[in-house]
């Protein structure tokens, strides 16, 4: 399977000037993030993805959000259309107990601060749903032409995602996520975590260091 149709291998060229003036995030300064957990040259791969589906119809979702950075650079990409922004803000709870974002949400109240970064630095087309992801899967019944994924990293959770989303999508549409190499398929602790999820289940994805992508083309097309 080839990751880009010819069309959209065409539009390459025309997206990357329009990325250019999109506002992203310096290297410099983590501004209001206190948990920069999200490489800037991830979010330059996150919006040229997301550029792709812009002709597609269909709903754009972000499953994991933390503090806000990639769904800032989301839905400023995806602009006017709305952003689906899901997330518990309970921490990775499958990660166990000692995970770091446990320990964040003791000392900070994460979901404000996603609310005041969103409410700063969008023009307001975000859509927050503060529930579990798997029960927003569950009731979600419109066509999804973009998927970010980046909750818990565990195999299973992934998993169960991804399996989740592909009924959903429309042809042309875009899955993607963070942590294709930080949750690598020797992590033990998640039982091959990310990668082997991905791997498992979207034959011919790419990833560009720990961010991946895949597109979804419907058999015999």
């Amino acid at each position: 399977m080839k990751w880009l149709p010819t069309s959209l291998e065409k539009r390459l060229r025309r997206v990357r000037s329009r990325i250019r003036r999109l506002p992203l995030f310096s290297t410099k300064s983590r501004g209001p993030f206190r948990q920069d957990w999200y490489a800037d040259e991830q979010l330059e791969e996150l919006t040229r993805v997301c550029e792709l589906v812009r002709d597609l119809a269909g709903s754009v979702v972000e499953i994991g959000c933390w503090e806000g950075k990639s769904t800032i650079a989301l839905a400023n990409a995806c602009y006017p259309e709305t952003l689906a922004a899901v997330d518990h803000w309970r921490g990775n709870l499958e990660e166990g107990q000692d995970h770091e974002s446990i320990r964040v949400l003791k000392e900070t109240d994460v979901f404000a601060a996603f609310q005041r970064n969103v409410r700063e630095m969008t023009r307001q087309n975000v859509r927050i749903c503060k529930t579990d992801a798997f029960d927003f899967l569950s009731d979600f019944e419109k066509p999804i032409k973009f998927c970010h994924i980046d909750a818990s990293h565990d195999y299973r959770s992934v998993r169960r995602t991804i399996e989740m989303l592909l009924p959903r999508l429309v042809p042309g549409a875009i899955l993607c996520g963070d942590d294709y190499l930080s949750a690598h398929r020797g992590r033990e602790d998640l039982e091959g975590g990310v990668e082997r999820a991905v791997s498992e289940l979207l034959e011919g994805h790419e990833h560009v260091r720990n961010f991946w992508y895949w597109q979804y083309t419907p058999r015999g097309q």
